[in-house]
C-alpha cells in the first residue's frame, strides 16, 4: 500500500479485516496523529475547510462502525437529513433517511482516527519510508507489478499493491518509466483557497445550506463547515489569478473581507481564530484508470482516492468518494477469481458509479471557472451548474428535476441521494422518476428554470458585489 492518508489508512483497515496483511508505505506516517492542524506538502488539502457528506457517513458506519464512533467521541457532529432538508419538503421522515446524514468533523480529525485505528490493527504494518518505485514484470503478455522498492533500498513484494498516493502519486510515471501508458483524464480548474481554523465561542447560529454557511459574491465564495467539537474551519475561494483576493493569505485581510459580509456578522461573533490562514492553490480534476480498450494495461496495481479520481474541493467530494473506492476495491479483491478480473470488475465500476461523480464536479468547476472570471471582468454572471448528472436524451432535464424536487418531497429525496452519492443504481434516471417529474411540473408551471442574471443574489451584501469597493477595503493589505 503507498500511502495512509484517509484513503490508504481506509483501504489497509478493509483489506485487514478482510484477512489480507498489509504493508503500508509512507513517510509522512507519524506527522498523520497530529493532534493540530499542521500543513502537510504532500497532502495540502488536509489543513482546509471539508465538508464530509452522506457517502462518507454510509462508507464508515456500515464498513468501519469502530471508526466512526471513534469520530463520535472526538467530538464529530452528525446532522440528519431532518436539519438539512428545507421544513416543506420533510414529512416526517421515511426507510433511508438515516443514510442522508452528514459529518461535521475537521479532516485532520479524520486522518488521526483512521491513523490511530490502523496502528492498532495487528495485520497492517506501516513502514515510514518514501517509496521509490514499481517492482513491474514484463516478462509475461501483460505487465504485472509485484511489489515497491523504497528509498532505502530495500523492498516490499506483494500480491497486489495499491496506490493510495494521493494527487501527487508518483506512479503514473512510474507505469510509464516502465512502458505502461496509463489512461488519463484531465479538467482545468481555477479555484483558490484560502482557509482559517477557529474556535466558536458562544451559541451557534443557524446555518443557511444543509450543513454549511455559503455566501456567493461577485468574486468570491464564503463557506464555513463546523467541526468536531467547538471548533469550525472558514473558507473563502476565489479565481486563482485574481490579484485582489489573493491578499486575504494575510490574517487581517482575511478576516476584513469575512466582516464585510453582513449576512454572516451572527456568526463573526462568536468565531475566534485559532491558526493562520492557510492558502491551497488550484489544481486541476484528473481521472485515472488502469484499463485501456476492455483490456488491463497493468495487473496487481490498483488506485484508491486521489491516485484514482481526484477532484477540487468545490463539490466536497474527495472523501467521500476515497472511502468509496476503497470499499469498492475490497470487495473487488475478495470476489474475483484472478487479477485480470479484478482489474475488469473494479474498472467497471469505475466507469459506472465513479465518474458520474467525477464529471459532475468537472461540470462544476467548469461553470464556477466561467463565473469567476465573469465577476473580474465585470460580465454577467452565469447561472450554476445543475447538481446532477442526467444521459443525453434523457426525457427530463437535471434542471427539470431540480424545479421539481423543490415542491416534492419523494423528488426530493430521489435527488437528495443522487447529490450525495448514494444512488449508485441511478434510481433517479428511471422511467419513473422522469414520470413523475413531468406530473409535478404541471402542477407547478410557473417554477423558474435558472437563468443567468446582472443582479447580485437577493439578500446578499451589497459591498462585496462591488469589485471596486472590495479592492478597496483590501487595499491595505497588498
Amino acid at each position: 500500500m503507498l500511502g495512509c492518508s484517509a484513503a490508504g489508512a481506509s483501504t489497509a483497515l478493509l483489506l485487514a479485516r478482510a484477512g489480507w496483511d498489509v504493508v503500508v508505505v509512507d513517510p509522512a506516517a507519524p506527522r498523520l496523529v497530529e493532534a493540530r492542524a499542521v500543513p502537510d506538502p504532500a497532502a495540502p488539502q488536509k489543513v482546509h475547510a471539508h465538508g464530509f457528506g452522506s457517502r462518507t457517513h454510509v462508507e464508515l458506519s456500515t464498513r468501519l462502525p469502530d471508526v466512526w464512533q471513534a469520530l463520535l467521541d472526538a467530538g464529530a457532529h452528525r446532522v440528519s437529513l431532518a436539519e438539512m432538508a428545507p421544513p416543506h419538503l420533510y414529512d416526517g421522515g421515511r426507510p433511508g433517511d438515516d443514510d442522508m446524514t452528514a459529518l461535521q468533523v475537521r479532516r485532520h480529525v479524520l486522518d488521526r482516527t483512521l491513523m490511530t485505528a490502523v496502528a492498532r490493527e495487528p495485520r497492517v504494518q506501516v513502514v515510514a519510508a518514501r517509496a521509490g518505485g514499481l517492482h513491474v514484470d514484463t516478462t509475461g503478455p501483460l505487465p504485472v507489478v509485484r511489489g515497491l522498492r523504497l528509498a532505502t533500498g530495500r523492498s516490499v513484494t506483494a500480491d497486489v499493491v495499491v496506490d493510495a498516493g494521493g494527487r501527487r502519486s508518483p506512479v503514473t510515471g512510474w507505469l510509464s518509466a516502465a512502458g505502461v501508458e496509463q489512461p488519463e483524464r484531465h479538467d482545468e480548474s481555477i479555484a483558490r483557497y484560502y482557509s482559517r481554523h477557529y474556535e466558536i465561542v458562544g451559541e451557534r447560529p443557524d446555518l443557511n445550506v444543509g450543513y454549511a454557511d455559503v455566501h456567493g459574491f461577485t468574486c468570491h465564495v464564503q463557506l464555513l463547515f463546523p467541526g468536531d467539537g467547538d471548533t469550525a474551519v472558514l473558507a473563502l475561494a476565489a479565481h486563482d489569478e485574481d490579484p485582489v483576493l489573493k491578499r486575504v493569505r494575510h490574517a487581517d485581510a482575511f478576516e476584513a473581507l469575512v466582516a464585510a459580509n453582513e449576512d454572516f456578522a451572527a456568526w463573526t461573533r462568536v468565531l475566534r481564530p485559532t491558526s493562520d490562514v492557510f492558502c491551497l492553490g488550484a489544481f486541476d480534476n484528473r481521472a485515472r484508470s488502469l484499463v485501456a480498450h476492455d483490456r488491463p494495461v497493468v495487473l496487481g496495481l490498483h488506485q484508491v482516492g486521489d491516485a484514482l479520481a481526484m477532484t477540487n474541493p468545490t463539490r466536497g467530494r474527495g472523501v467521500s468518494m476515497a472511502l468509496m473506492s476503497a470499499g469498492r476495491l475490497v470487495d473487488v479483491l475478495t470476489d474475483a477469481t484472478g487479477p485480470e478480473e479484478a482489474a475488469l470488475d473494479f474498472d467497471q465500476w469505475r466507469r459506472r458509479v465513479l465518474l458520474t461523480h467525477y464529471r459532475e464536479c468537472a461540470v462544476t468547476d467548469s461553470v464556477a471557472a466561467a463565473q469567476l472570471r465573469a465577476g473580474l471582468e465585470g460580465r454577467s454572471v452565469p447561472s450554476n451548474a445543475p447538481d446532477l448528472e442526467l444521459p443525453e436524451g434523457h426525457p427530463i432535464t437535471a434542471h427539470d428535476l431540480e424545479r421539481a424536487a423543490g415542491h416534492d418531497p419523494e423528488l426530493f429525496r430521489v435527488a437528495t441521494r443522487a447529490a450525495v452519492m448514494l444512488d449508485d443504481d441511478r434510481h433517479v434516471e428511471s422511467a419513473e422518476v422522469s414520470d413523475r417529474v413531468r406530473v409535478v411540473l404541471a402542477e407547478h408551471p410557473s417554477s423558474p428554470e435558472r437563468m443567468p442574471s446582472d443582479e447580485p443574489p437577493r439578500g446578499a451584501t451589497s459591498l462585496l458585489h462591488d469589485r471596486d469597493r472590495v479592492a478597496d477595503l483590501l487595499a491595505a493589505y497588498a
